[in-house]
C-alpha cells in the first residue's frame, strides 16, 4: 500500500511519455500492491512539453510529481528522485514499462529476504542491485536477461545467459531494476558522464561489483518493454546509437583500470577508430571527457580486480 513510511520507493523518469504513463503507473501500483510492502510511487518529469505532468496530477493523485524546470537528463532526473526517496529500496522503472503483476515482489523481495536463497559462489557479501526480465511488447522476445560482460578485441563486451532461476549478474540495467538505495547514494548516483543517456547503469553496477557489492539477476521479476521510446522520439535512431558508441568509449576509459588491460585497450580502439567512422566520431566526443573520466578513475575505491569480474563472467554469450 502507499505508505508515509515506505519500505520501497519506485522511481519512474519521465520525458514526454503522455502514452505510455497511463499503462506503465497503473501496472505499477497493481504489482506494488501485490508485493504486501509499504511504498511509494515517485515520477520525476524532465520538463516534458507535452500533457504528462497533467496526466498524472488529475489521474494518479497519489503519485508524487517532482518536476524540472529544465530538460537535465536521465541520470539527473533518476538521482532526483533518488534524493526524493524514503524507502530503504528503490526500484527504478522506465516510462514506457509495464510491470506484471509480481513485478514489484519479485524484484524487491531479496533485499528482504535472510539471504540463504541468495546463488553460491557471488563475489562479494553485500547485495547492490537487482536486475529483472523484459520482454519487448511488440514480439514478447527477450530484451533485458541476465547481463556480464566479457574481454573481447581489447574491449568490455556486454554478454548475457538466460537463466530460469536466480543468478548472479554484473550489469544491472536501471529501466527495470532494484537497489539498496544507501549503496546507491554512496556510489554517487549515476554518473553524468554519460548524458543524455545510456551506460550510466552498466557504469554504476561495474564500480559496485569492484567494491565487492554483489547483484542478482531475478527472471521471475517479469515486465514488458517498449525500449528507448523517449530517447528515440527525442534524438532519432541515428542519434541515439551514436550515444551508445560514444558512452560505451568513456565506460572504457573510465573503469579499465587494470594496467595490462587498458594497455590493450590503448593499442586497439584506436585502430578499430581509424576502420571505422562511427568508432572515429565516438572516440572524438569521448576525449572531450577526458577531465572528467580522469577523476572518476581517480575516486573509484576497489576490492576486485578488472580481469577478477570478468572471469567471473567468463561462460557469457557476448551480445555482439
Amino acid at each position: 500500500m502507499q505508505s508515509p513510511d515506505p519500505a520501497i520507493s519506485i522511481i519512474v523518469p519521465n520525458w514526454e511519455g503522455e502514452h505510455f504513463l497511463p499503462k506503465c503507473l497503473s501496472s505499477l501500483q497493481i504489482s506494488a500492491n501485490e508485493s504486501g510492502r509499504s511504498w511509494e510511487l515517485i515520477v520525476v518529469d524532465d520538463a516534458s512539453n507535452d500533457s504528462s505532468a497533467k496526466l498524472v496530477r488529475e489521474r494518479f493523485p497519489a503519485v508524487q510529481l517532482i518536476r524540472n524546470k529544465r530538460n537535465q537528463g536521465f541520470a539527473r532526473a533518476i538521482n532526483r528522485g533518488v534524493k526524493a526517496a524514503r524507502g530503504a529500496v528503490i526500484v527504478l522503472a522506465n516510462n514506457d514499462l509495464v510491470a506484471d503483476q509480481k513485478f514489484i515482489r519479485e524484484v524487491t523481495r531479496l533485499f528482504f529476504s535472510t539471504g540463504e536463497d541468495l546463488p553460491r559462489g557471488l563475489l562479494g557479501d553485500r547485495l547492490f542491485g537487482v536486475s529483472a526480465r523484459t520482454v519487448r511488447w511488440y514480439d514478447g522476445k527477450p530484451n533485458q536477461l541476465c547481463m556480464g560482460a566479457v574481454w573481447r578485441g581489447g574491449r568490455i563486451t556486454p554478454a548475457y545467459s538466460s537463466p530460469s532461476k536466480l543468478a548472479s549478474c554484473l550489469f544491472v540495467q536501471a529501466g527495470a531494476a532494484a537497489y539498496d538505495a544507501q549503496m546507491f547514494r554512496e556510489l554517487g548516483g549515476l554518473s553524468r558522464l554519460y548524458e543524455p543517456g545510456y551506460w550510466e547503469d552498466y557504469d554504476i553496477s561495474w564500480r559496485a561489483a569492484k567494491r565487492g557489492w554483489f547483484s542478482i539477476y531475478a527472471p521471475d521479476a517479469l515486465a514488458i518493454h517498449h525500449g528507448g521510446g523517449s530517447m528515440t522520439k527525442r534524438y532519432g535512431e541515428k542519434r541515439v546509437e551514436a550515444m551508445k558508441v560514444r558512452n560505451h568509449l568513456i565506460f572504457e576509459m573510465a573503469n579499465v583500470t587494470s594496467p595490462r588491460l587498458f594497455a590493450e585497450w590503448i593499442m586497439r580502439v584506436p585502430l578499430s577508430a581509424m576502420r571505422d567512422l562511427r568508432y572515429a566520431r565516438g572516440m572524438l566526443d569521448a576525449v572531450k571527457s577526458l577531465p572528467r573520466i580522469a577523476r572518476a578513475r581517480m575516486t573509484s575505491p576497489t576490492l576486485f580486480t578488472d580481469e577478477m569480474l570478468l572471469e567471473h563472467y567468463r561462460d557469457f554469450t557476448p551480445s555482439y
